[in-house]
C-alpha cells in the first residue's frame, strides 16, 4: 500500500504541477479520493487472504 500511496501522490504532484486547470474540474477530488478509497479497502480486506495463500501468514507462529 506505501507504494501504491507514493506513486498516487506524484500523479497528483504532476496533476498540480502540469495541468493544474483538471483540478477545477467538477468531480475531480470525489473521484481521486474514491479511486483511493477503492484501493485502501481491498488492500484492509483481501490483503491477509493474499498473505495466506502466497505463505506469507505474519499473524501465525510457527
Amino acid at each position: 500500500m506505501g507504494c501504491f500511496n507514493t506513486l498516487f501522490l506524484l500523479l497528483l504532484g504532476g496533476i498540480y504541477l502540469f495541468w493544474p486547470d483538471l483540478m477545477q474540474v467538477e468531480g475531480f477530488w470525489f473521484s481521486f479520493v474514491a479511486i483511493w478509497l477503492c484501493f485502501f479497502v481491498s488492500w484492509a480486506l483481501f490483503g491477509d487472504i493474499a498473505d495466506e495463500i502466497s505463505g506469507l501468514n505474519k499473524y501465525k507462529d510457527e
